[in-house]
């Protein structure tokens, strides 16, 4: 019985660590930010295709300076709204272990690195009430942009937490602001919009036209600069 037991557990061990291989993501296998143009309010006027999204919401995931963890909702080129958030920790996760459970280890299902990807990103859906099943947690008023990476409502309990570096590669908000994002995001509705590449700059055709194509009318720009 003691040798079966014994068993059990190493092939668990074993499944878990292929497991981790398979997902693509070591923790020696660090990210680095991707290079994208810093967002200052002044580029209203300097580049005037931001004009052409009703909405801009600018993300700084930065873990230092004044304007650390905040998220700003410029509507028509004027700032709406700005709060505490909470990005991603940036820090790999193991993922659960065998007989863990995610709900109350507070572990991910598979292994990966917690990063807010930096970047100029188009909005790719609306969820009200997305499900989770990498954390098996609810997201309330998910707005996503990349890779199921959102902005959506903290986690109950979670909320102490706004201001610091704290979720799985979301950007988390007060319960009180990711109903505001969403539902200005929802209103804005769909429509022509520039294509932008994920550096900040526009994509071209080879005469020079801008490209544009049907999409939500948001434009969100995840950055990691100290203020």
């Amino acid at each position: 019985m003691k040798f079966i037991f014994m068993f059990t557990l190493l092939f668990a061990g074993i499944v878990h660590a292929q497991v981790w291989e398979q997902s693509g993501e070591t923790a020696d296998n660090i990210p680095t930010d991707f290079q994208a143009r810093p967002f200052v309010e002044s580029d209203f006027l300097k580049y005037p295709w931001l004009k052409e999204f009703t909405n801009v919401v600018v993300i700084n995931k930065s873990n230092e300076g004044s304007d650390r963890q905040t998220l700003r909702l410029f509507v028509n080129g004027k700032l709406s709204m700005m709060t505490k958030i909470s990005s991603g920790r940036e820090t790999f996760e193991k993922g659960c272990a065998p007989g863990q459970d995610p709900k109350i280890h507070h572990c991910s299902v598979r292994p990966y690195w917690s990063t807010t990807p930096v970047g100029y990103f188009d909005v790719d859906k609306l969820d009200e009430n997305y499900f989770s099943n990498l954390w098996k947690t609810w997201m309330p008023f998910a707005v996503f942009f990349e890779s199921g990476i959102a902005t959506h409502q903290a986690p109950a309990g979670t909320e102490p937490n706004l201001g610091k570096r704290a979720s799985g590669g979301c950007v988390r908000m007060h319960p009180n602001y990711a109903p505001i994002i969403f539902n200005t995001v929802k209103s804005a509705g769909m429509g022509l919009i520039p294509v932008i590449k994920r550096d900040g700059t526009l994509k071209t055709t080879a005469q020079g036209d801008v490209v544009r194509t049907q999409g939500y009318k948001t434009l969100v720009i995840v950055q990691n600069v100290v203020k």
